[in-house]
């Protein structure tokens, strides 16, 4: 799976761009805050059809065209894949009239046709390494948790309605548990809820610790080979809070309807509690996955060295997690990794990529890049939102 051409317009830095692009390496290089970032930024939001860096979608309209009457972001991607060519289109456009429109509105097509987000999501798969990442371990849970929803999501159709689902389901769940506790409300109007928020949850609990026991032998496989000598063991495990104040160990496999049962049970032991605090005090918006480095939390205790090398071998395993789904790897980003890493990392990191379709790879300059790399690379230059083939 390889992008074969990307389009922006009002994206970000972009004022307009149109790249045609080879599978294989593919290097950007520019100063910082020239646009680097932002072009590996709108790949992500062809594949999961949300930018992790954006707080709203209204971030992702440039500058140059905020004044416009009709302010307008457009991502347009080319996708090659081995179920066939695809055409993906992300567009933003801002809400209100002004010189700063305050909000926008989001429309996602797959050939020109619209689609919903559950069936633009996963048409291309992208897995994105940057120097952020490291929050997924060192960061709160809810980090870990967006880690899951952006991979399954991608992955798993069902699981990405599922989540969406649950997350409105809460809300409105949330709101009758504080009208209870206000005395506006009675406990048996939760009794819709609930039914609902166990049906989608346990969809959700089940795709989570399925798709963690799968990733967990494929990181530590990567660590171990990124870690070297260091003779260091990752372990990922996957804990949804079900019920109580404790996590769930998972010491053996359980399915949609086993985790049901432990919410629906889990509810009725909490309900004093959640109508005193008047929310939902258990379920997948409280799950944690917890990593250890030979035995010892590597968010606690792990060294910074440790912990970077822990993320890379979790995207590394992600990104061959997605590959196994469709036999088709997925498209990789690295946000200026490479410099960061050693040598041998550095290595082993380029070996474990070597059979991907197209990896994107940003950087200030060719440092950490050897001669055999830099000759089989494309290199492109990015200049003040603009990228172009390096002489």
């Amino acid at each position: 799976m390889y992008l074969r051409r990307l389009q922006l317009s009002g994206f970000r830095n972009y004022l307009d761009l149109d790249l045609t692009l080879p599978t294989g390496n593919l290097l950007f290089l520019g100063a910082n805050a020239q646009g680097k970032s932002n072009l590996l930024e709108a790949v992500d939001l062809l594949a999961s059809g949300r930018s992790v860096r954006a707080s709203a979608d209204i971030e992702l309209i440039g500058w140059q065209v905020e004044a416009e009457p009709q302010p307008v972001a457009r991502v347009f991607g080319s996708v090659e894949r081995r179920a066939g060519p695809i055409r993906l289109e992300a567009i933003v456009a801002g809400a209100s009239p002004g010189p700063v429109p305050a909000r926008a509105g989001k429309r996602l097509r797959v050939n020109g046709i619209p689609r919903r987000g559950a069936d633009f999501v996963g048409q291309l798969r992208a897995v994105q390494f940057t120097a952020e990442d490291m929050a997924t371990i060192t960061g709160s849970p809810s980090e870990r948790r967006r880690f899951l929803d952006s991979m399954l999501s991608q992955l798993d159709r069902r699981y990405y309605a599922a989540s969406r689902r649950y997350a409105r389901i809460l809300q409105q769940r949330n709101a009758g548990l504080k009208r209870i506790r206000d005395g506006q409300g009675a406990v048996q109007e939760l009794a819709f809820w609930d039914e609902s928020l166990v049906r989608e949850g346990a969809v959700v609990v089940d795709t989570r610790a399925r798709a963690c026991a799968k990733l967990a032998p494929l990181a530590a496989s990567y660590h171990r080979e990124l870690s070297g000598d260091a003779m260091e063991d990752l372990e990922v495990a996957y804990r949804p809070r079900l019920a109580g104040d404790e996590r769930l160990r998972l010491e053996s496999p359980a399915s949609a309807e086993d985790f049901a049962a432990m919410l629906t049970g889990g509810m009725h032991l909490m309900r004093r509690r959640e109508i005193a605090a008047g929310m939902s005090l258990i379920g997948p918006h409280r799950d944690e996955v917890e990593f250890s480095i030979n035995g010892v939390s590597a968010a606690s205790y792990g060294s910074r060295a440790q912990v970077r090398t822990a993320t890379l071998a979790l995207r590394l395993a992600e990104a061959r997690l997605l590959e196994q789904d469709l036999a088709d790897p997925p498209v990789l980003l690295l946000d200026d990794i490479v410099s960061e890493l050693d040598e041998r990392r550095r290595r082993s990191v380029l070996a474990s990529i070597a059979d991907f379709d197209q990896v994107w790879f940003t950087a200030t300059d060719t440092h950490g890049f050897d001669a055999a790399f830099l000759e089989t690379a494309t290199v492109y230059r990015v200049e003040a939102g603009r990228a172009f083939l390096a002489a």
